[in-house]
């Protein structure tokens, strides 16, 4: 336990017994999951330099990095086909379960990780603000590219019909759509959490393909285990480092990869949350998916390995007309907090239902059992106790006060009511957005009340965020905000002005 065993004895102790009795812990204990760990993991040599430098850490400053790992040893390790060209565009790397991915880029820097970065931070405003202002920017009103290869992906199959019904037990969206349909959904647990948050990708009648997050490529595989058939009619395996994914995100995406391919992409031809396979220049069968994870329009390319380079090469190439550049994963974090977007592992867990982070419209209870619908049967009838919120920061000077990064409490009237989960600069809104859960104490019997929705909306509802014993003012919404929408015309107009 790093040496703080005695500390944690009897948190532990509680938690064990949880488990005896009940089978389960009243708390989300993800931090300590051994799920949150792969192969590589369990590598001696690995071991040998990261326990040295985890031991050194335990009690240093820690800067604020959003959750990415910052350590130095064991890097480049696990690496996308992309890896060199990012690293030479001056890409800024952080770790996820081994795998650099870029946070953001800047041509001028000369150290390639994060930890690099961030050691001479601060609470405040970072200096790679304008940095990501740019490449969020980018991905609003003209094109950007995003390596997401690092996402799990998983291959799930049948001879028959087995693999529909396996997953139509494990999740609550109706997976029964016609083949080239992508489905948001959950996996929940016998409590209505979520085990797993994914999109799936019918390919063939009997033939899905699930991407889900990279913390879940360990926990993801055990809970599909857990309930297959057990006449092995459905097979699964893990495919994450056979594709690329590139995400090509912005109004501008369409028109660029218009002129790679021969496939129509307008909207009425290749509608959003549906997946083709295309040719982009030269490459053959690369899975184009119209989503990209941020709420703006776009297309991730899933590239069979050996495609990626010239996948890539050739929309840099060809996008120099469309303003093209890369952008990091601070970008992509800003786009959906700002779209109020929940992210499993951030927002979301074990713990929270689709009632509470309000994805209960992905909810199809009249299509079968599925695990955890009688608990999210009786969710909907007797109500929630917490509900997932999204703030927008008043009265918050970006450039003298210290920014919130995640576990802030949250007051309303007063009253401590819950925290943050993550937080953003939202460019858009031009204010710090904040995610979090809110709930209600009755200070008599010390029990979370249920919640309607008046209890955020309410015009006597004040809430304030508390940041470094300051407190904010902040507006609550159960909604996500209007945003304006840009178009490709939007951009020209725009250019030519400035011209």
């Amino acid at each position: 336990m790093n040496g703080s065993g005695v500390s944690l004895a009897g948190g532990v102790g509680k938690v064990v017994a949880e488990w005896i009795v009940d089978g389960k812990s009243e708390i989300n204990l993800w931090q300590v999951d051994m799920r949150r760990f792969v192969g590589l993991h369990s590598n001696r040599h690995f071991l040998r330099d990261r326990v040295r430098e985890t031991v050194g850490k335990q009690f240093t400053l820690k800067y604020p990095n959003y959750g990415m790992s910052a350590y130095t040893t064991g890097r480049k390790l696990r690496t996308s086909c992309l890896h060199t060209r990012l690293e030479s565009a001056g890409a800024v790397f952080g770790e996820q379960l081994g795998f650099e991915r870029a946070l953001w880029f800047d041509p001028n820097s000369k150290d390639t990780f994060v930890e690099d970065n961030v050691i001479y931070g601060s609470f405040g405003k970072p200096f790679w603000f304008n940095l990501v202002k740019d490449e969020y920017t980018s991905c609003r009103q003209g094109v950007a590219v995003i390596d997401m290869s690092s996402f799990t992906k998983i291959d799930i199959k049948s001879g028959g019909d087995e693999a529909l019904k396996f997953l139509q037990r494990l999740c609550s969206n109706d997976i029964d759509r016609p083949v080239g349909e992508v489905i948001h959904t959950g996996m929940h647990n016998a409590i209505g959490g979520y085990e797993n948050d994914c999109s799936i990708v019918r390919v063939e009648e009997n033939h899905f393909l699930m991407i889900c997050p990279t913390s879940q490529q360990t926990r993801c595989k055990m809970w599909l285990k857990q309930h297959l058939p057990p006449d092995g009619s459905v097979l699964f395996s893990d495919v994450t480092s056979l594709f690329t994914a590139i995400n090509v995100v912005g109004p501008h995406a369409p028109q660029l990869l218009q002129e790679m391919t021969e496939t129509p992409l307008a909207k009425t031809d290749f509608p959003s949350m549906t997946c083709q396979s295309v040719n982009i220049g030269y490459a053959s069968e690369i899975l184009a998916m119209r989503l990209t994870h941020t709420g703006e329009d776009g297309f991730v390319l899933y590239c069979p390995s050996e495609y990626a380079l010239h996948v890539y090469d050739k929309l840099m190439s060809v996008g120099r007309n469309y303003g093209i550049r890369n952008a990091g994963y601070y970008a992509m974090r800003t786009l959906r907090i700002e779209k109020f977007f929940a992210f499993w592992g951030q927002d979301i867990d074990s713990m929270a239902t689709p009632f509470e982070c309000g994805r209960d419209y992905r909810v199809k209870f009249d299509k079968g059992d599925f695990i955890g619908k009688e608990a999210l049967l009786k969710q909907k009838e007797v109500g929630v106790q917490r509900r997932f919120v999204q703030f927008q920061l008043e009265n918050h000077d970006i450039e003298r006060d210290p920014w919130p990064w995640g576990g802030e409490s949250v007051y309303r009237n007063g009253k401590y009511c819950g925290h943050t989960t993550s937080t953003a600069y939202g460019f858009t809104l031009e204010k710090h957005v904040c995610l979090g859960y809110v709930f209600d104490i009755d200070q008599s019997t010390k029990k979370l009340n249920y919640l309607n929705p008046d209890f955020v909306m309410s015009k006597n509802a004040s809430f304030e965020i508390e940041i470094a014993q300051r407190r904010f003012p902040a507006k609550a919404s159960l909604y996500p905000p209007r945003l304006p929408t840009f178009t490709a015309e939007d951009f020209m107009q725009q250019f030519k002005g400035s011209a």
